[in-house]
């Protein structure tokens, strides 16, 4: 989550307000984290592919093209990896590889004509992540409201739901998942549903 909205009640740690350097911040020491990872499995790889393995050699490949895309600080998923490549740095776990979505908190009038918001919408287009504009201040006084009182909140505000349930299903929608109860339910408070597998009877 990011700052998008200007108060001079809420002092800044940098002093200005300008999300994208505080993505930048964040995602130079995921980068980081990422490329120690990289050089230590570069490294160990390069062993097996002078033996003669083939998997080691194409992986050896891929990690010589992230390297220095993470030198510059920038993250794996926005390299434009195929499915395979993909599949094959899988096991190394890389941060930046994974699935993100930029939250922007914005004022109570900041879900339109917000330059910051802009601004991050642009950057996660880029990196073909979603945005979900948030209201930190409003979650608070909704989060202190009965059920039958949010209702009428919401309406006044005019808001369909509360900006966490949709910040829960952008979560599920990135992450492949199915929602089957509504966010704050019960039934959602337990977790996702799990299909399970049927186990196959043993062949004889």
């Amino acid at each position: 989550m990011v700052r998008c909205f200007e108060d001079n009640n809420v002092i800044h740690v940098a002093g200005k307000i300008n999300p994208l350097d505080d993505i930048e911040v964040i995602q130079t020491e995921l980068a980081l984290a990422d490329m120690g990872t990289v050089e230590k499995a570069i490294h160990r790889e390069n062993k097996k592919a002078r033996s003669g393995d083939k998997d080691a050699a194409r992986l050896v490949q891929i990690l010589e093209r992230i390297q220095p895309h993470l030198n510059e600080a920038k993250p794996v998923r926005a390299l434009g990896l195929d499915a395979e490549e993909m599949a094959l740095i899988k096991p190394l776990c890389l941060i930046t590889a994974k699935p993100a979505m930029y939250v922007g908190n914005v004022s109570d009038t900041g879900f339109t004509d917000n330059p910051l918001l802009d601004q991050l919408t642009a950057y996660a287009k880029a990196q073909h992540a979603p945005v979900v504009a948030i209201c930190a201040a409003l979650e608070a006084e909704i989060a202190d409201l009965d059920d039958a009182d949010k209702g009428a909140f919401l309406a006044d505000m005019g808001m369909e739901e509360p900006g966490l349930d949709r910040l829960i299903h952008a979560g599920f929608t990135l992450l492949g998942c199915k929602l089957t109860s509504p966010p704050g339910s019960k039934r959602c408070a337990r977790g996702p549903s799990m299909r399970a597998t049927p186990r196959r009877k043993p062949q004889a």
